[in-house]
């Protein structure tokens, strides 16, 4: 088993400057908090457009139910009562 891989970066985000300098040694990298928070964001915002376009590519049910019914269950498949 490979320890070390040149494929595999590890990014830190630390503001302990100790830290970071035994995580520099040991060959991570740094990110900022500000660039940490802009990518989860970032990602945050795929995510829920994936969500999105996956609910509206879901098939429609063959029997046209109300609202309510469809959340009952729904309700009822998650294993609600």
């Amino acid at each position: 088993m490979k320890l070390k891989n040149v494929q595999t970066k590890v990014y830190v985000a630390t503001s302990d400057f100790a830290e970071q300098w035994t995580i520099f040694s040991k060959g991570a990298l740094r990110k900022s908090a500000r660039e940490l928070l802009l990518e989860v964001r970032e990602i945050h915002s795929e995510i829920q457009e994936s969500v999105e376009e996956h609910l509206t590519l879901q098939p429609k049910s063959k029997i046209p139910l109300s609202e309510d019914v469809l959340k009952y269950f729904e309700k009822w498949r998650r294993g609600g009562k």
